[in-house]
């Protein structure tokens, strides 16, 4: 049995079913800074298979750029996937929260974070429409 968890700035639910999509799109994108100030400031997306995590995307949102980026973790194959917008700026590092720091040419506009969000809760795969990377093609001065 299929589960997903998200994991917000200060709750968890389960999502059930794709009704839940337009609230998290308005929650997420609409009210992002505030949204995105609440709690840990952070959040995740888990998927289930019979109890065991399959994989999680992580959602590191940066306020001040008003970008998202995103971290996927495959459980199954053990890789871990970047998103990138853009490369040029992979060694440039911001800070996103407290003293924790990633390279800017993650991040993302707030419509394509969220098609790649939309894309991971609905079919668990990660999104076309988005350019992956793995960490080891970030450069040493960056920081994922």
């Amino acid at each position: 049995m299929k589960r997903i968890v998200f994991n917000s700035p200060d709750d968890s639910m389960e999502l059930n079913g794709l009704n839940n999509l337009n609230s998290l799109k308005s929650q997420m994108v609409k009210n992002f800074s505030h949204f995105w100030n609440e709690g840990s400031g952070e959040g995740d997306i888990q998927i289930f298979e019979n109890n065991v995590i399959k994989s999680t995307l992580m959602i590191e949102p940066s306020i001040e750029m008003k970008m998202i980026y995103l971290h996927c973790i495959d459980n199954v194959s053990g890789k871990d996937f970047l998103s990138v917008y853009d490369k040029n700026k992979l060694d440039k590092v911001v800070e996103i929260c407290d003293e924790i720091y990633a390279s800017e040419g993650l991040f993302l506009p707030l419509e394509l974070a969220w098609k790649g969000i939309e894309e991971y809760i609905r079919t668990g795969q990660l999104s076309k429409e988005i350019e992956w990377i793995m960490p080891n093609d970030v450069p040493e001065n960056g920081n994922w």
